[in-house]
């Protein structure tokens, strides 16, 4: 268990502001059960612990505490609760049914556990839970699981052409076909600690008091006593791991992009006048890659990054720093010749052409690649990547965010983060 080897002081807080957001239930519900949003729990959890607040990322765990990765969830009521929602993959499996389904959803329900343990270097994965009750918070554990596919046996009993219910020993599931998502009967949540939540009869009045204000609160009033919490707009970008063909449709080039690897190295040699020719064409690292970083990318933020082949400092998920840099000319070159006829504006427009790359890579190339393909996706060598491979790990972007001068960071986005990130219509959304 994580919370019980906290120090108690760490504990304490956190019990205390829960309990303080809970008394401010009637802000939100008339119910005499404590309101506390999943969001702000998974906020006040990450404060008051030495743990990384990941709930933003589309990862299994929430927040990661040294190997530990961390679920967080808070509700009201019965413990049968969402664990994972696969409706981008509903045309891989809409047409299975029974134990050919339920297998299906197992398999994609555990590939992305473990994709999630390998990207952070975790051993470990539990449930925190703060579950709810009249006048009561309750803080419980329990196991976060691969589910047992060779053991999956399936209730007859129960479900019907939308709900398919099933167990693999440890614990019971259902799958709905129409909300495209399983749940979890959380059976073995284990009790750790409960405090009584007094809910405040009239929170505004007590808000208003607590930021000096005895009549009308303007919106400048509001800002000012805000401020404080408000937090630094990081620096990121989104790149895609794909690309787009013109009727929007998603794919991943055959021989570039993650399959660099497919492609072939040419080796050049100049002929008697003067003309470059391929002689020889090698086979690449199985594990080359790069990550696109296409012109319409480079235009929202064209210095995120240093000019081309000039090295930066890349944190992995895992913690681990390697060398990248922005690599592969994004315009054609001119000739030395051609560049002196230039007038002083052209010149200065073509030296930033000279600067500017079209990827982003490792140094040495295979770095990311071995990390990524073979450490993460745990993928045999040669596997080509496809979109529709990377729709069941649940990924298809990366998010880049700058730390420092010369350092930044790397993290994945889920299914549609690239769509969302910059206000584009995704055609692949179900909504």
């Amino acid at each position: 268990m994580y919370y019980e080897k906290q120090p108690q002081k760490q504990r304490d807080e956190y019990k205390n502001m829960l309990q303080i957001v809970g008394s401010l239930s009637r802000l939100f519900s008339t119910s005499d059960t404590p309101y506390l949003h999943y969001r702000i729990h998974e906020n006040i959890f990450s404060k008051y612990f030495d743990v990384e607040n990941n709930a933003r990322s589309d990862d299994s765990a929430d927040a990661y505490g040294g190997s530990i990765g961390i679920g967080l969830k808070t509700w009201v009521g019965k413990d049968n609760q969402k664990v994972a929602e696969f409706g981008r993959l509903r045309p891989q499996y809409e047409h299975l049914d029974g134990i050919e389904l339920v297998r299906a959803i197992a398999g994609y329900r555990n590939l992305r556990i473990r994709t999630t343990m390998n990207a952070h270097g975790l051993h470990e994965m539990l449930y925190h839970i703060v579950k709810r009750i009249p006048g009561i918070m309750q803080i419980y554990e329990a196991t976060f699981d691969y589910i047992d596919i060779d053991n999956i046996v399936l209730d007859e009993e129960r479900g019907n052409d939308n709900s398919v219910y099933f167990t693999d020993g440890n614990h019971t599931y259902h799958f709905s076909r129409s909300k495209n998502t399983l749940y979890m009967n959380f059976d073995d949540m284990e009790l750790l600690d409960e405090f009584n939540v007094e809910i405040i009869a009239d929170p505004y009045d007590l808000l208003l008091s607590a930021f000096g204000y005895g009549g009308l609160v303007t919106p400048d009033d509001a800002h000012e006593a805000f401020k404080v919490i408000e937090e630094p707009k990081k620096e990121q970008i989104c790149l895609r791991l794909y690309s787009t063909k013109a009727d929007g449709t998603k794919f991943v080039a055959k021989k570039s992009g993650l399959n660099q690897w497919n492609g072939s190295r040419s080796n050049y040699k100049k002929n008697d006048e003067g003309e470059r020719y391929i002689y020889k064409e090698t086979k690449r690292n199985p594990n080359e890659l790069y990550i696109p970083y296409p012109a319409e990318d480079r235009e929202r933020w064209d210095d995120f990054f240093p000019p081309k082949d000039v090295p930066f400092d890349l944190m992995l998920p895992n913690g681990e720093w390697i060398i990248a840099k922005v690599c592969q000319n994004a315009y054609g070159k001119v000739s030395d010749k051609m560049f002196e006829k230039m007038s002083e504006y052209e010149q200065r427009i073509e030296e930033k052409k000279r600067k500017t790359g079209k990827a982003i890579m490792s140094n040495p190339n295979s770095v990311l690649g071995k990390w990524l393909l073979r450490d993460v996706l745990e993928l045999p060598e040669e596997t080509l990547i496809t979109y529709e491979l990377l729709k069941e790990y649940g990924i298809d972007s990366v998010v880049f965010t700058r730390l420092d001068k010369g350092k930044y960071s790397i993290d994945f986005g889920e299914l549609g983060t690239y769509e969302r990130f910059y206000g584009l219509k995704d055609i692949d959304s179900e909504e």
